[in-house]
């Protein structure tokens, strides 16, 4: 929520009457990290982030989605779950190591999660595209 800086926040529901102590934080409240919340909302409304997540995410969804040896691709906007038929641990390493790729692990040991900042654009989405099919050798 602060790009970096920290700032805690919390939804509750309406049905819950608000009372002085009931709820805490160590990062909420501070006009610090508030305003920088302010800001990056600001970005992410100025610079158009939230339909450019859901472009480019379509796109890398459709695109890794055609490679071969790809089980499923599946995700929400730039949130992308990448499914192997092996263990991917190596496959992350090399991606990184080999090809400067980051991604990340997930609870299935065979998927792979790709999270690109907000701004990514289709450029760099292809540079991905094509780091990942050398890593994979298709």
């Amino acid at each position: 929520m602060g790009n970096g800086f920290p700032i805690g926040g919390v939804l509750i529901s309406n049905s819950f009457t608000p009372k002085y102590g009931l709820l805490g934080t160590t990062f909420g409240g501070n006009h610090l990290g508030c305003a920088a919340a302010i800001a990056v909302l600001e970005i992410i409304v100025q610079e158009n982030l939230i339909d450019n997540a859901k472009l480019i995410g379509n796109y890398l969804v459709t695109k890794l989605s055609k490679l071969q040896g790809i089980v499923e691709v599946r995700g929400s906007g730039l949130m992308i779950g990448i499914e192997l038929p092996f263990n991917t641990k190596e496959l992350r390493s090399k991606l990184l190591f080999e090809h400067q790729l980051f991604v990340g692990s997930s609870s299935d040991p065979n998927t792979i999660r790709l999270l690109p900042p907000l701004n990514i654009n289709q450029a760099e989405a292809d540079l991905c595209i094509d780091r990942f099919k050398l890593a994979i050798g298709t």
